[in-house]
């Protein structure tokens, strides 16, 4: 069975599992795959069996685990080369890609639909030369590229964004050109309400999920409702201080208002600061707070509370490990509603990866009494007291987080904003359909389905793009897998009709070109010629596939098992147990960007 054709989308799990074994079974007895025979002597190393990861534990791990097969499936009967699945925990595949264990050599995935990688920075700055090989850095596919990595610190201090872009670009393009990533189809971001209880207005591209602040506030209640009720991962609303070691949700835009935020449709909007201007090449910052704005206690919120929450996050940068540092030369309150940050060097990224991101602002006093600088993560108050359209009337560990609108704001909000707390889908399926959740953010097509059935006309799906991408993940640092051809061939044998209709329902679009910025993303290049084409349709081209590697001196013996070319250096990229980093003599630019 190869996938020429969507008809084989149909097939029951058990029978293409089944199939799998049956093909790997082939393929191990040398009855599989294969571009025609050659004679022994032509050919060099065989190439053994690989394994491709799947993520277990995780929402629609079903469908990722289908597309894992038909990628094994596919690896396997195109390529000659036998190929199995396992399945491993989130963390587990994690921790062995960023200490580089090479125990598999595939896997599927996309980068989180977080609002901070909106920033280029965020996007792609894990995949940096420095954070390859064994050092427990997030390289998770640990690509190592010299020209890729110096543009990626180059758009780090770019005096423009026109500068910026064009450093982006170039990045994306080499990427690219190497075939990383192997991009498949779009995510599609899906949630469900009921609405008989709930009016959702315009979601715009950000769509209905806790990240779009604007979609929390323009829902309203209908029909006697008095709250929207949300389900929410219990792990997002573990402290109160949640909100600055991690990406913003549930609390940013909600509870505590950032000085900018990022508005349905991506964009920066004005925030806690009603304008901002941006002078000397991203080196100085200047907001103007909103006059008369209040916190939930009904004190006054100044610049200097933004100050200060500003300094508390810089100053406890190591604590809140997924903050970045950034070269602060001074933070000052001018006035009351006048905040000014200077850089020592042109900081881009820092209005758009860092402000509208991490915390918003927060009352000094509040904090300050309540020991935030003595014991960061460990704050505890008698009340919350935020900044945010919404306070809060109920706060529980892990459980619920349940606000009620601060009339004294300016933005109005309508009913009461519950989140709860479920860590198993089907629990707050169940809670939909009883009416004790209305709606359910970031839900799965078969849970959609489930819904609809029994509630009928009274649950509405609202779908939208996201900005990022499924892609086939390829180890770099060993055979065969590090090499192009091979990943290029791979990109070849897969169905993308398929894979969208695992992953999407057939609601998203295939992609054709390698990127890892997604068709919505802002910091995609403005012409696909800057990426390379790495299929040449969404239909499997299995003899463009064996044609690649004809191309490079690759073969099959008379078993259509696949082989390396003759002489073909297989020597790991860098040796286990290492990094590029301690390689100068292969990468050359690791002297002056890996220090």
């Amino acid at each position: 069975m190869t996938d020429d054709s969507p008809d084989s989308d149909g097939i029951d799990r058990r029978t293409y599992l089944g199939a799998l074994g049956a093909a790997g079974a082939a393929g191990l007895a040398g009855c599989s795959g294969g571009g025609g025979g050659s004679s022994s002597e032509d050919l060099g190393e065989r190439v053994p069996a690989l394994t491709v990861a799947s993520l277990g534990g995780v929402a629609g791990a079903s469908a990722i685990e289908q597309a894992n097969q038909h990628v094994a499936t596919q690896i396997s009967e195109v390529l000659g080369v036998p190929a199995e699945v396992t399945i491993k925990e989130l963390t587990t595949l994690w921790n062995e890609a960023y200490s580089d264990s090479r125990t598999f050599s595939f896997h599927l995935d996309l980068s989180p639909q977080f609002p901070s990688n909106l920033d280029p920075d965020n996007l792609l700055y894990s995949y940096h030369i420095k954070n390859a090989g064994a050092n427990g850095n997030p390289n998770v596919i640990n690509y190592a590229d010299c020209d890729f990595s110096q543009k990626l610190d180059e758009q780090r201090t770019a005096s423009s964004t026109e500068k910026r872009r064009e450093y982006v670009t170039d990045a994306l393009s080499t990427a690219s050109e190497d075939v990383m990533p192997t991009t498949l189809c779009t995510n599609t971001g899906s949630s469900i309400y009921r609405n008989d209880q709930l009016n959702a207005q315009d979601v715009g591209q950000a769509g209905p999920v806790d990240r779009n602040p604007e979609f929390l506030w323009n829902t309203e209640p209908i029909n006697g409702a008095n709250a929207m009720k949300s389900n929410v991962t219990p792990g997002n609303i573990p402290s109160v201080v949640y909100m600055n070691n991690r990406p913003s949700t549930p609390w940013v835009g909600t509870v505590y208002m950032p000085l900018l935020y990022r508005d349905r449709n991506y964009e920066l909007a004005a925030g806690a600061a009603k304008d901002w201007t941006v002078e000397n090449s991203y080196q100085t910052f200047t907001f103007d707070i909103r006059e008369g704005m209040t916190f939930h206690d009904g004190s006054l919120l100044t610049a200097e509370d933004a100050k200060w929450t500003l300094d508390f996050l810089n100053d406890n940068a190591d604590t809140f490990a997924v903050i970045s540092e950034y070269p602060y030369e001074s933070v000052t309150a001018v006035d009351d509603t006048t905040l000014t940050v200077e850089m020592s060097r042109p900081a881009p990224s820092w209005l758009t990866a860092f402000v509208p991101i991490w915390s918003g602002v927060l009352p000094k006093d509040v904090w300050r009494a309540a020991g935030a600088e003595e014991d960061p993560m460990n704050v505890e108050f008698d009340r919350i007291i935020g900044s945010g359209p919404y306070q809060v009337r109920d706060f529980q560990t892990r459980q619920i987080l349940a606000m009620e609108p601060y009339e004294d704001h300016y933005i109005d909000v309508t009913g009461d904003l519950i989140f709860r707390g479920y860590s198993d889908r089907q629990s707050a399926r169940r809670a939909l359909e009883s009416g004790s959740l209305n709606i359910l953010l970031n839900s799965t097509n078969d849970t959609n389905e489930q819904i609809k059935n029994a509630l009928g006309d009274k649950a509405t799906v609202v779908t939208s793009d996201t900005f990022v991408s499924y892609e086939l993940r390829a180890q770099h640092s060993f055979a065969p897998s590090m090499f192009r051809e091979f990943r290029l061939a791979v990109s070849q044998t897969l169905n993308r009709t398929r894979l969208n209709a695992y992953f999407n329902g057939g609601t998203g679009t295939p992609e054709l070109r390698s990127s890892f910025a997604g068709k919505n993303h802002p910091w995609r290049p403005e012409s696909d010629d800057a990426l390379t084409k790495i299929a040449d349709s969404p239909q499997p081209n299995t003899e463009a596939a064996k044609q690649v590697l004809r191309d490079a001196g690759w073969g099959w013996d008379g078993d259509g098992r696949l082989h390396y070319p003759p002489e073909k250096d297989l020597t790991p990229r860098w040796p286990e147990g290492s990094t590029p980093c301690e390689e100068p003599d292969s990468f050359p630019c690791v002297p002056d960007i890996c220090g």
